[in-house]
Protein backbone atom coordinates (compact mmCIF):
# COMPACT_ATOMS: atom_id res chain seq x y z
CA UNK A 1 0.00 0.00 0.00
CA UNK A 2 1.64 3.58 -1.04
CA UNK A 3 1.66 5.60 1.95
CA UNK A 4 2.36 9.73 1.58
CA UNK A 5 5.90 11.20 1.65
CA UNK A 6 5.12 15.01 1.33
CA UNK A 7 4.22 17.13 -1.44
CA UNK A 8 8.42 17.54 -1.52
CA UNK A 9 10.94 15.31 -3.13
CA UNK A 10 12.57 12.87 -0.34
CA UNK A 11 16.64 12.97 -0.64
CA UNK A 12 16.82 9.79 -2.48
CA UNK A 13 14.57 10.67 -4.85
CA UNK A 14 15.79 13.91 -5.19
CA UNK A 15 19.89 12.68 -5.90
CA UNK A 16 18.66 9.65 -8.25
CA UNK A 17 16.73 12.51 -10.50
CA UNK A 18 19.25 15.43 -10.16
CA UNK A 19 21.40 14.46 -13.59
CA UNK A 20 24.29 14.43 -11.27
CA UNK A 21 24.94 10.37 -12.01
CA UNK A 22 24.12 9.39 -15.38
CA UNK A 23 25.84 6.40 -15.53
CA UNK A 24 24.33 4.76 -12.29
CA UNK A 25 20.45 5.40 -13.54
CA UNK A 26 21.29 5.10 -17.44
CA UNK A 27 19.00 2.06 -17.81
CA UNK A 28 16.48 2.92 -15.94
CA UNK A 29 12.83 3.80 -17.18
CA UNK A 30 9.98 5.95 -15.93
CA UNK A 31 6.81 5.55 -16.72
CA UNK A 32 4.36 8.78 -17.05
CA UNK A 33 1.30 8.88 -16.68
CA UNK A 34 -1.70 11.22 -18.58
CA UNK A 35 -5.03 10.92 -18.91
CA UNK A 36 -6.62 10.42 -22.27
CA UNK A 37 -9.40 11.83 -24.06
CA UNK A 38 -11.54 8.71 -22.82
CA UNK A 39 -10.68 9.29 -19.29
CA UNK A 40 -8.43 6.32 -18.92
CA UNK A 41 -4.83 6.55 -17.55
CA UNK A 42 -2.38 6.79 -20.55
CA UNK A 43 0.74 5.35 -19.96
CA UNK A 44 4.12 6.08 -21.48
CA UNK A 45 7.51 5.81 -20.68
CA UNK A 46 10.91 8.01 -20.32
CA UNK A 47 14.36 7.65 -18.88
CA UNK A 48 16.01 9.65 -16.61
CA UNK A 49 17.92 10.43 -19.06
CA UNK A 50 15.11 12.76 -20.37
CA UNK A 51 14.37 13.80 -16.51
CA UNK A 52 16.05 16.33 -14.12
CA UNK A 53 14.56 17.73 -10.99
CA UNK A 54 15.72 21.30 -10.55
CA UNK A 55 14.44 21.62 -7.21
CA UNK A 56 12.74 19.19 -4.41
CA UNK A 57 9.55 20.99 -5.76
CA UNK A 58 10.30 21.11 -9.55
CA UNK A 59 10.86 18.15 -12.28
CA UNK A 60 11.53 19.12 -16.18
CA UNK A 61 11.06 16.48 -18.39
CA UNK A 62 11.60 16.33 -22.28
CA UNK A 63 8.95 14.30 -24.53
CA UNK A 64 7.58 13.95 -27.40
CA UNK A 65 6.11 17.19 -29.21
CA UNK A 66 4.09 14.91 -31.11
CA UNK A 67 3.24 12.34 -28.38
CA UNK A 68 -0.41 11.67 -26.73
CA UNK A 69 1.18 11.77 -23.62
CA UNK A 70 2.67 15.31 -24.32
CA UNK A 71 -1.13 15.99 -25.99
CA UNK A 72 -2.89 15.24 -22.87
CA UNK A 73 -0.33 16.72 -20.94
CA UNK A 74 -0.90 20.28 -22.68
CA UNK A 75 -4.83 19.69 -22.33
CA UNK A 76 -5.32 18.23 -18.29
CA UNK A 77 -1.99 20.23 -16.84
CA UNK A 78 -1.20 17.64 -15.06
CA UNK A 79 0.95 14.08 -14.93
CA UNK A 80 2.27 11.22 -12.90
CA UNK A 81 5.68 10.07 -12.85
CA UNK A 82 6.27 6.09 -11.51
CA UNK A 83 9.44 5.51 -10.83
CA UNK A 84 9.96 2.01 -9.97
CA UNK A 85 13.15 0.90 -8.39
CA UNK A 86 14.71 -2.17 -6.28
CA UNK A 87 12.86 -2.32 -2.58
CA UNK A 88 10.43 1.06 -3.39
CA UNK A 89 8.20 2.67 -6.10
CA UNK A 90 7.23 6.27 -5.95
CA UNK A 91 4.78 8.05 -7.45
CA UNK A 92 5.41 11.50 -8.09
CA UNK A 93 1.70 13.55 -8.82
CA UNK A 94 1.59 17.20 -10.19
CA UNK A 95 0.46 20.00 -12.29
CA UNK A 96 2.64 20.49 -15.83
CA UNK A 97 3.17 23.21 -18.03
CA UNK A 98 5.12 23.23 -21.37
CA UNK A 99 7.65 25.65 -21.15
CA UNK A 100 8.79 25.38 -24.76
CA UNK A 101 7.20 23.35 -28.00
CA UNK A 102 10.72 22.61 -29.36
CA UNK A 103 14.04 21.75 -28.07
CA UNK A 104 17.00 23.62 -29.80
CA UNK A 105 19.27 20.38 -28.36
CA UNK A 106 16.32 18.49 -29.37
CA UNK A 107 13.83 20.01 -31.65
CA UNK A 108 11.58 16.70 -31.20
CA UNK A 109 11.29 16.98 -27.69
CA UNK A 110 8.79 19.81 -25.77
CA UNK A 111 10.43 20.76 -22.47
CA UNK A 112 7.51 20.19 -19.64
CA UNK A 113 7.85 21.50 -16.41
CA UNK A 114 6.21 19.27 -12.89
CA UNK A 115 5.23 21.35 -10.28
CA UNK A 116 5.30 18.49 -7.64
CA UNK A 117 1.75 18.61 -5.78
CA UNK A 118 2.43 14.64 -4.08
CA UNK A 119 4.73 11.95 -3.54
CA UNK A 120 3.85 8.52 -2.74
CA UNK A 121 5.44 5.32 -1.71
CA UNK A 122 5.19 2.24 -2.48
CA UNK A 123 6.84 -0.87 -0.88
CA UNK A 124 5.76 -4.54 0.96
CA UNK A 125 4.68 -3.80 4.75
CA UNK A 126 7.06 -6.01 7.18
CA UNK A 127 4.58 -6.97 9.48
CA UNK A 128 1.82 -7.81 6.74
CA UNK A 129 3.86 -8.96 3.83
CA UNK A 130 7.22 -10.16 5.91
CA UNK A 131 10.23 -11.01 3.12
CA UNK A 132 8.33 -9.42 0.55
CA UNK A 133 10.30 -6.80 -1.47
CA UNK A 134 10.19 -4.91 -5.16
CA UNK A 135 13.30 -7.01 -6.45
CA UNK A 136 14.40 -4.56 -9.46
CA UNK A 137 13.24 -1.42 -10.95
CA UNK A 138 12.31 -0.81 -14.90
CA UNK A 139 15.10 -1.01 -16.77
CA UNK A 140 15.93 -1.00 -21.13
CA UNK A 141 19.00 -1.66 -23.22
CA UNK A 142 20.42 0.69 -25.15
CA UNK A 143 23.36 -0.40 -27.39
CA UNK A 144 24.49 2.60 -28.39
CA UNK A 145 24.67 3.83 -24.34
CA UNK A 146 28.11 5.78 -24.51
CA UNK A 147 26.67 8.42 -27.10
CA UNK A 148 23.24 8.23 -25.09
CA UNK A 149 25.24 9.83 -22.44
CA UNK A 150 26.85 12.50 -23.96
CA UNK A 151 23.35 13.63 -25.60
CA UNK A 152 21.83 13.30 -22.44
CA UNK A 153 24.35 15.78 -20.53
CA UNK A 154 23.21 18.25 -23.18
CA UNK A 155 19.47 17.30 -22.84
CA UNK A 156 19.81 17.75 -19.36
CA UNK A 157 21.54 20.88 -19.39
CA UNK A 158 19.13 22.46 -21.43
CA UNK A 159 16.12 21.18 -19.46
CA UNK A 160 17.85 22.89 -16.31
CA UNK A 161 17.92 26.45 -18.25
Amino acid sequence: MSRPVGDALPNSLFERLSGRDLEAISDRVIVVCTVDDRGYPHPALLSYLETIAVDRRTIRLAMYSSSRSTQYARREGRLTLILVDDRVAYYIKGTVQELARSMAVAPHNTKLQLHVAEVLADEADPELEPGAYIASGLTYVNPRRAGALEQARQLLAALSE
